[in-house]
C-alpha cells in the first residue's frame, strides 16, 4: 500500500492543505498523558498529536532539548503525527537556510518548466 508523500516544510508554514508533512525540530515539551509534544524549528513552534497507544508510551523517553523528526498530517491546531524519530545535528539555522535555498532551486526550476511548456 502506498503513503501519501511527506512534503518537507518548516513549522510555521504548515497548513493543513499541505496534507501530509515531515518536519525537523527540538522538543520543547512533552505531555504524555495527552500523546502531545510541542516542537520548535527556528520558525515557530508546533503541537504534535499522537493517537497510538505504543507512540503515547514511546513518549517518556522524549525530553525537551531532544531532536526529532516528525511526519504526520497537518491541521489547523498543529500535527497528527505518524512518525516521530530522534536526529542528531539538527541545526535550526542551517535548516532554514537549506530549506530557503531549495525553495529557490524549486520555483526556478517550475519557471523554466512553464517557459518551456509554452514555447
Amino acid at each position: 500500500m502506498r503513503r501519501w508523500p511527506a512534503v518537507l516544510k518548516v513549522l510555521n508554514e504548515t497548513k493543513p492543505a499541505d496534507k501530509r508533512v515531515r518536519v525537523y525540530g527540538t522538543v520543547v515539551s512533552v505531555e504524555q498523558d495527552n500523546g502531545k509534544i510541542i516542537i520548535d524549528d527556528g520558525s515557530g513552534s508546533k503541537s504534535v498529536f499522537f493517537n497510538s497507544i505504543e507512540m503515547i508510551e514511546r513518549l517518556e523517553s522524549y525530553k525537551p532539548g531532544v531532536q526529532v523528526t516528525v511526519i504526520g498530517w497537518a491541521g489547523e491546531s498543529g500535527i497528527d503525527g505518524e512518525i516521530l524519530r530522534r536526529v542528531k545535528g539538527f541545526e535550526p539555522e542551517n535548516y532554514k537556510n537549506i530549506l530557503e535555498v531549495w525553495k529557490n532551486v524549486w520555483s526556478k526550476t517550475e519557471r523554466s518548466e512553464l517557459v518551456s511548456q509554452s514555447d
